[in-house]
């Protein structure tokens, strides 16, 4: 006896996500709202799995600036300092529009 199933033609169940047309894979990019002192300053993507968060930390690091502590809430990637708050957000500013 053979029953028919609607879904049969189909691969992959649908979803609401973006897919990969290749791979019929679900593509995933985590966005985080950058602050600092509580003021947004931009939007860091995770856009593969090398990526994280941390690299944020790194690349302010490198700019020499050292004097901040960071946390996740939520989406939101709080960044606190109480020493030279232009300068970290300047260097922020050109982080995220060279990535």
């Amino acid at each position: 006896m053979n029953t028919y199933n609607p879904n049969d033609n189909y691969l992959f169940p649908l979803s609401g996500g973006k897919l990969d047309s290749q791979n019929g894979v679900k593509l995933n990019e985590d966005t985080y709202e950058v602050y600092v002192n509580d003021n947004i300053v931009g939007h860091k993507t995770l856009k593969n799995a090398g990526e994280k968060l941390s690299d944020v930390d790194d690349f302010l690091r490198i700019q020499g600036i050292h004097n901040f502590s960071s946390s996740l809430d939520g989406d939101h990637y709080v960044i606190k300092t109480n020493e030279d708050t232009e300068n970290l957000r300047d260097a922020l500013s050109v982080y995220f529009n060279n990535r």
